[in-house]
């Protein structure tokens, strides 16, 4: 209901507050409180924003939830929300992901990402030109099989 009074006030504070807020924190050259928060409120953030991303938006179905997002945002910036979001909602199911993931690729990553990332790529890479080629010949038996029932019924009907 109120979501187009309260996206651009969203905007500006995720695009002009929170990063000036972040660089501020950054250039005072000490590890401080407002380090951790702000480091948290970009971790809590990103993964809100991955996941409207990777359901196509369908939160913004649920009624109020972008009032509700909203309530979210004001309590991250403002009331120290950031680091009991990730603490009480990311922190345990990053645990539970990282449980998932043989230790040496975390390992791999943290020792050389790019390279991780390439070898992981490579990988991908393989595994989709292997089903692209799977298709390929399952498209041609699939032709062939029905080029051969074509000629078998003008075969019959003569």
């Amino acid at each position: 209901m109120l979501a187009f009074l309260l996206a651009p006030i969203t905007f500006l504070l995720v695009t002009i507050y929170a990063p000036a807020m972040s660089i501020k924190s950054l250039k005072d050259g000490k590890i401080t409180k407002d380090d951790v928060h702000w480091l948290a409120f970009w971790v809590a953030w990103s993964v809100l924003n991955g996941l409207e991303t990777a359901t196509f938006g369908l939160f913004f179905l649920i009624p109020f939830y972008a009032e509700a997002k909203f309530a979210v945002l004001v309590y991250m910036l403002f009331f120290d929300g950031a680091k009991a979001v990730f603490e009480k909602a990311i922190d345990p199911l990053l645990v539970k992901l990282l449980d998932h993931i043989p230790a040496e690729y975390i390992e791999k990553l943290e020792q050389d990402p790019k390279a991780f990332i390439m070898e992981v790529a490579h990988i991908g890479k393989a595994f989709a030109v292997q089903k692209a080629n799977d298709m390929k010949e399952k498209a041609n038996a699939a032709k062939e099989s029905s080029a051969s029932e074509g000629k078998n019924k003008k075969s019959k009907g003569k």
